[in-house]
């Protein structure tokens, strides 16, 4: 009986061996088959739980000079909420650089993991940070995974930054792009920066170049006290009060005109304005960089708190009264820029010129635009002494009497802030010819004698600019331009019907009606 019990307990019942060879089955198909897949692809397949050669793509393109902030921003999202992770792996073959998402997991296409590819780039006016330049992001979160291609630009053609989400949900990658523009904004490396547009010197950051923050004082800006109230008050007192301004409903955009023959302190005015306001982000632009206004307008708008310096507004500027219909376009982005800002964005316009008198009257004189012109002049006697003492605050200025610094003080009437310096400078050049053991100092006999040499060489130089050619005292005829002049040997012939007055050069023949 025992017997017959044991040999009936080992015999299989063919019905549970079929169950049992099922579930096997089963099981085993679901499981990935990676044998056709090449390792990139075999990678992302074990992260997106699919293979990738079947999850959609999203793309999005962002600016070169964005590129630092994209890093940051997905560190951040990994630190942000509890649950997340990030790896990043490289790709190892030949030529992939330019190879789609879609081609790379492609089977045909010999592609492993490999290295990451990185790049250093500024993030600051002294410090780089090391990107991603090639590489892929593998993002988890609690419930979700993403697979990110990251491609920076290079010498090779790309001038963008390129990114490829792959993510089951195509829902979720657009939740994942939302969050890391978010985060590249508030972290943005350009934040509390003062960024130049345009060719030139410094830590370049793909087309901006970051400048050092100035350090100054109102002691070290030589200007009258009231025009420094309205300089501070439109600026500085605005930034304040930005709080109280917006919650009385006004507007925080404002521009600010700065004008005055060059050298007299506008750039050094604007120095001072930035060393004032550390937490704003300032973008410069001058010369033929002014045409990257719709550029710096954007940042502007994206990082504000935030100032724009258009410097020597009036290359693009001058009065369209008498120019050919069209032309002039880049004002009209000036002024379409300045216009299409919101009122409620907190952005500074800070101009400056040096020929006020041809500015376009829908700059000028259009509230919103430009909300005050302060004239940077010549410093009288008093700021030029202050000068003085200021750029030669170690060569003994400052202990000169008044007596000894006057013929120097009034021999420099009408003069500007750079000439004031040049004359120190010249000055001390002079007393090196005194005992090179004794300490450098200028005295007033030698002060007078450099303002003396200076004034001297920059007379013979507008001399041998001008070819002995002056301008009369007599002004242009009524309702003439007042930036027009005229030199030796010409004038202007006046309608006598319609009083419409226009240059003549004093060689060719009056029409009918003028007169001279």
């Amino acid at each position: 009986m025992s017997a017959s019990t044991n040999s009936d307990a080992n015999e299989i019942d063919p019905l549970e061996l079929l169950r049992s060879l099922k579930k096997l089955l089963d099981s085993v198909s679901v499981l990935p088959d990676l044998t056709i897949e090449n390792g990139f692809s075999r990678r992302l397949h074990l992260h997106l739980g699919q293979s990738p050669t079947v999850v959609p793509t999203t793309n999005q393109v962002f600016p070169s000079y964005q590129l630092v902030d994209m890093q940051i921003a997905f560190e951040e999202w990994a630190r942000v909420k509890p649950g997340r992770s990030l790896e990043i792996v490289g790709l190892s073959g030949q030529h992939l650089r330019h190879l789609s998402f879609r081609d790379l997991v492609d089977p045909g296409q010999r592609v492993d993991v490999g290295p990451v590819e990185y790049v250093d780039i500024a993030d600051s006016p002294t410090t780089t940070r090391s990107c991603v330049s090639f590489g892929a992001l593998l993002l988890r979160d609690v419930a979700t995974s993403w697979a990110v291609l990251m491609r920076g630009p290079d010498e090779r053609g790309t001038e963008n930054c390129v990114l490829e989400i792959a993510t089951v949900e195509p829902a979720d990658a657009k939740a994942l792009l939302s969050e890391i523009r978010s985060l590249a904004t508030t972290h943005s490396v350009l934040r509390g920066q003062i960024v130049a547009l345009g060719p030139g010197d410094g830590h370049s950051y793909g087309g901006l170049r970051f400048m050092t923050r100035p350090h100054l004082t109102r002691a070290d800006l030589i200007l009258p006290e009231d025009a420094i109230d309205r300089i501070e008050g439109h600026v500085i007192g605005v930034a304040q009060h930005h709080a109280r301004l917006v919650a009385a409903g006004q507007h925080l955009k404002r521009g600010v005109l700065l004008y005055g023959p060059p050298g007299t302190g506008k750039t050094h005015t604007v120095r001072y304005l930035l060393s004032q306001l550390e937490d704003r982000t300032a973008f410069v632009l001058s010369g033929q960089s002014l045409a990257m206004i719709g550029q710096a307008c954007a940042l502007a708008r994206l990082l504000n708190p935030s100032i724009v310096i258009l410097e020597d507004i009036d290359l693009i500027a001058g009065d369209r009264s008498f120019s050919p219909i069209g032309t002039n376009s880049l004002l009209f982005e000036v002024l379409n820029q300045i216009d299409g800002l919101d009122g409620d964005i907190d952005v500074t316009f800070l101009l400056t010129t040096n020929r006020v008198d041809i500015l376009e009257r829908a700059l000028s004189e259009r509230p919103g635009r430009v909300d005050v012109a302060v004239e940077i002049a010549p410093p009288d006697a008093e700021g030029r002494r202050r000068l003085l003492d200021l750029y030669g605050s170690k060569l003994g200025l400052p202990q000169l009497t008044e007596e000894e610094v006057r013929p120097a003080i009034e021999l420099t009437e009408g003069r500007t802030a750079t000439f004031m310096r040049e004359v120190v400078r010249r000055a001390s050049l002079i007393a090196l010819a005194g005992p090179s053991s004794a300490e450098l100092r200028v005295s007033g006999e030698i002060l007078l004698q450099a303002a003396q040499a200076l004034t001297t060489d920059r007379a013979e130089l507008t001399r041998s600019i001008t070819n002995g050619v002056t301008e009369p005292d007599a002004e242009p005829p009524i309702g003439f331009p007042a930036r027009a002049r005229w030199a030796s040997g010409s004038g202007y012939i006046r309608h006598g019907g319609t009083g419409i007055a226009r240059p003549f050069d004093g060689n060719e023949t009056l029409p009918f009606g003028g007169e001279g």
